[in-house]
């Protein structure tokens, strides 16, 4: 019965997983602009998918692309891609992005001795005393207190991430888009 339940959340758990990357894909390899505007999109949208601005990436994603629009048009990528990639960091994956980063940065910063493991840093992100409060609001007020302790080396250490995961996004998806649209041509 265990076994039973174990496999069936994990083949739901990997339909859904596989559900959103075809939401994510689709719009990529069907858009109509040229591949390297809908590549700048994605590389946007992973770039601000890893920093540690959780809960404001998708208002981030909108100044960039105002500021791509009026100041540097060249620049300029789809907005709602790189909206939708920014959705690979959630509510269900900011826990170990977190630690990813908290860890990357103290290493980065030379901080060896404040590293510690997952196990010893998961119950800073879950303890609370936040009572009467629903979920949203102690993840927030969670989140606050992590960028309180760990503001400098979560932003630094989330920056190697985002640059190289961004840089990766930009050329996979220009070669996919590319390869796509000469397929769809023959």
């Amino acid at each position: 019965m265990v076994e039973w339940f174990i496999k069936t959340s994990r083949r739901i758990w990997l339909d859904s997983i596989a559900k959103l990357v075809v939401r994510l894909i689709h719009p990529v390899l069907h858009a109509h602009h040229s591949p390297e505007y809908t590549a700048r999109a994605v590389c946007v949208g992973l770039f601000v998918a890893f920093t540690p601005f959780f809960g404001a990436h998708i208002a981030i994603v909108l100044a960039i692309w105002l500021i791509t629009k009026t100041a540097v048009r060249r620049l300029s990528f789809n907005p709602v891609i790189a909206s939708a990639w920014t959705l690979l960091s959630n509510a269900f994956t900011i826990v170990p992005l977190f630690y990813v980063f908290i860890q990357t940065g103290f290493f980065i910063l030379g901080r060896w001795e404040h590293m510690q493991s997952f196990e010893t840093y998961r119950p800073e992100f879950e303890q609370t005393s936040y009572a009467n409060t629903g979920w949203i609001e102690v993840m927030s007020l969670r989140i606050l207190d992590l960028l309180a302790e760990f503001g400098i080396p979560l932003f630094i250490g989330s920056l190697p991430w985002a640059i190289c995961i961004s840089v990766a996004g930009y050329f996979l998806s220009l070669h996919f888009i590319r390869r796509h649209r000469m397929s769809q041509a023959q």
